[in-house]
């Protein structure tokens, strides 16, 4: 059977199945907004524990829905981990764990699966990493509905500047929820890279949460590059400095989520929206020597926020059991009462917040980018398993294994791997068995490549 005939099987099933159907059906959501703030770590929000008021915003969304405090990525960096929301697959198994790869025909995303059920479906997509047309990722989504804000602008030297664009994304988001047709359901799905550096808070958000610094540091993308490369560890006051940008970056896009947020409210969409809001990594701020992303699989990149918030849901509800981005995809179709399709690898997490434990399960970290191998970047080397409390990270080049127990470690400082052998060799098992399942990727248009 060709993957056209089957997908339009599949769709003709769907279709079958009206969301709500049945005198006895539980509340549902008519609508879904899939919010993504690239870069976001949950540690520096309000609502998870931060000191500083970065997220008013964020936290009021928590306080009417449930918030998870132990979430994972399951990639440090954009594309793989995005691939992963929309799909409930691990990057193993969608294939797009760097940018010479692409989403297979066959796959079946988020956004096809309610565009089956009459879902009206768009995106405004706030970086070239997941918005080139090359990556197929945002299949179940017609071309015209894709709005790519660019991130960034040129500076008077020929250079690039990523600026702060989180403003025209929720503009541009309104529009589209504006102008839909009112008779008919629609996802949205979109996304704000503010978060990301180039670190450019406007000067009032500056004043606010940056101290006076005199160092060489400006928050660039390019500069930290450099440093990483270099391997040159920076100083309190550099670190200090980074954070408090970080900070700023994340209020002054918590203050843009505020006003979408309202317009929801006043377009009367707030009581029939299921809101997902979560993030695709973190970001290293030498924890463990490095900075930015993509490298490495421990915490300060793999914990992602996530809060779901909408008809249905308890209010102020807070999960500790851990759970994934692979979650999100069978969590909303089960939520708006669909079917999902075969063999994803994430759960629905109903069971989560209605006092019920998930099937016992590992969660995995992979398709790591730029890398540097004898002097050429390289993908994929880096591998994490984690199950219950223990997480293994495990360098594929070096063979070197690292064994951390989260509940008395949770920053992953101290390695246990020497003293703890057999729990070295049980977790490097169930990442053998993990990775005896990975399909091959197809390649993507290498005309078009990401910027």
């Amino acid at each position: 059977m060709t993957s056209r005939r089957a997908r339009a099987l599949f769709a003709a099933t769907l279709a079958c199945l009206p969301i709500g159907c049945g005198a006895e059906a539980p509340e549902r959501a008519r609508n879904v907004i899939l919010i993504s703030l690239d870069t976001l770590r949950p540690d520096y929000l309000s609502c998870y524990g931060h000191a500083r008021a970065t997220s008013p915003a964020i936290d009021a969304l928590a306080a009417r829905g449930v918030r998870f405090m132990d979430a994972s990525s399951s990639a440090p960096w954009t594309l793989p981990a995005h691939t992963t929301m929309f799909t409930g697959l691990y990057p193993s198994q969608h294939g797009v764990k760097d940018y010479a790869h692409r989403l297979a025909a066959e796959a079946t995303t988020l956004a096809e699966v309610l565009g089956a059920n009459d879902f009206q479906t768009f995106a405004v997509i706030n970086t070239w990493n997941i918005a080139n047309p090359s990556f197929e990722i945002f299949q179940g989504f017609a071309p015209a509905d894709v709005h790519y804000v660019k991130e960034t602008r040129p500076t008077p030297g020929g250079g690039q500047v990523l600026e702060n664009t989180g403003r025209e994304v929720a503009e541009t988001a309104s529009e589209l929820v504006r102008a839909r047709a009112t008779g008919r359901p629609f996802f949205l799905f979109a996304h704000f890279y503010d978060a990301h550096t180039d670190f450019t808070p406007a000067p009032d958000y500056r004043r606010r949460f940056v101290a006076p610094y005199s160092g060489a540091l400006d928050g660039t993308t390019g500069q930290l590059y450099g440093l990483r490369a270099a391997g040159e560890r920076l100083g309190p006051a550099d670190l200090r400095f980074l954070h408090e940008m970080y900070e700023a970056e994340i209020r002054q896009l918590d203050d843009v989520l505020a006003g979408f947020f309202a317009f929801l409210e006043e377009q009367g969409l707030t009581d029939e929206t299921l809101i997902v809001l979560t993030s695709d990594h973190g970001e290293e701020f030498q924890e463990h020597g490095g900075l930015l992303h993509g490298r490495t699989q421990y915490q300060e990149l793999l914990r992602v926020p996530l809060i779901l918030a909408g008809p249905g849901l308890p209010r102020g509800a807070v999960v500790a059991q851990p759970v994934g981005l692979i979650d999100l995809m069978p969590t909303i179709l089960a939520h708006l009462g669909l079917p999902q399709p075969a063999a994803l690898d994430g759960l629905d997490l109903a069971a989560t917040w209605k006092g019920s434990a998930l099937p016992e399960r590992a969660l995995f970290g992979e398709a790591d980018h730029n890398n540097v191998v004898d002097g050429k970047q390289v993908s994929d080397i880096k591998r994490m398993v984690r199950f219950r409390s223990e997480t293994l990270h495990f360098d594929r080049h070096t063979a070197r294994a690292q064994l951390f127990d989260l509940t008395q470690d949770p920053g992953e400082q101290r390695d246990l791997a020497a003293s703890a052998p057999e729990r070295v060799r049980a977790l490097q098992e169930r990442l053998a068995r993990f990775a005896l399942g990975a399909r091959a990727g197809e390649k993507s248009n290498a005309k078009a490549s990401a910027k």
